[in-house]
């Protein structure tokens, strides 16, 4: 049997990967920063377990990393999918924090978190670190232009670790999403358009990663990825257009 860690795992894709993973038979451990919320996950799935913890600050996360890897000394599998997105516009001066906490959660935390973890990893006979990207690596959203170069950053790690890695027990995984819809975009002003349903996506992401493709683009995202080799301002033009 497997054990999955997932970071931001209270809500959307991170509660819909611990819900599938927990359904083919895996341990799944949900973290995240709100308690309430990871046991509302928890609850639908019987002997799902919850930590909490805050990858966006970094004192928090090698006491996490002990406290999991004592209570489940199996973990062979983690999953990075905690992160945030703002729209932010960089026209006016903005509050320094707005900036810095979606830099700390969704890119800093995401490679203090693979570091507290990867030597358990190395020593087991089998294991995957899989990070969550998103399309807007390959073709940002000038809206969300923190997010974006996030992203664009964790594709960029991810590469870089599989090279690392190459020859080792573990292999890296890189699960793309389009817009999926999930409380990520439900605080702005304007919702993505073609957000893929949660489940449909999930499904998806299940199907590419049980293929053990090192790279999972799910719908919209592989069309990104494709749109930035071939037409890169046709696309920015296009996802970057005023709507609605």
């Amino acid at each position: 049997m497997s054990t999955v860690l997932i970071t931001g795992g209270g809500s959307g894709i991170g509660a819909g990967l611990a819900a599938a993973f927990h359904a083919k038979g895996a341990q799944v451990i949900v973290a995240g920063r709100r308690r309430a919320r990871l046991e509302e996950v928890a609850a639908q799935c019987p002997g799902m377990a919850v930590e909490v913890v805050d990858v966006g600050k970094e004192e928090e996360i090698v006491s996490f990393a002990e406290r999991v890897l004592s209570r489940w000394p199996d973990l062979d599998t983690l999953i990075n999918n905690a992160g945030i997105q703002r729209t932010l516009d960089f026209r006016a001066p903005l509050a320094p924090a707005a900036v810095v906490e979606e830099v700390d959660v969704n890119l800093k935390g995401l490679m203090l978190v693979t570091n507290a973890f990867l030597p358990h990893l190395l020593a087991r006979p089998n294991a995957r670190l899989i990070n969550v990207g998103s399309g807007l690596a390959y073709v940002p959203l000038a809206a969300a232009p923190v997010y974006s170069a996030t992203k664009a950053a964790v594709h960029s790690f991810s590469l870089s670790l599989r090279r690392q890695l190459a020859g080792t027990s573990v292999s890296v995984v890189e699960l793309i999403p389009p817009a999926v819809d999930t409380e990520l975009h439900r605080g702005q002003s304007r919702k993505p358009p073609r957000t893929m349903p949660l489940e449909d996506f999930v499904k998806a992401a299940m199907k590419g990663l049980d293929a053990g493709r090192s790279e999972v683009r799910v719908g919209l995202a592989d069309v990104l990825a494709l749109g930035s080799r071939v037409a890169p301002s046709f696309f920015l033009r296009m996802l970057d257009k005023p709507r609605s």
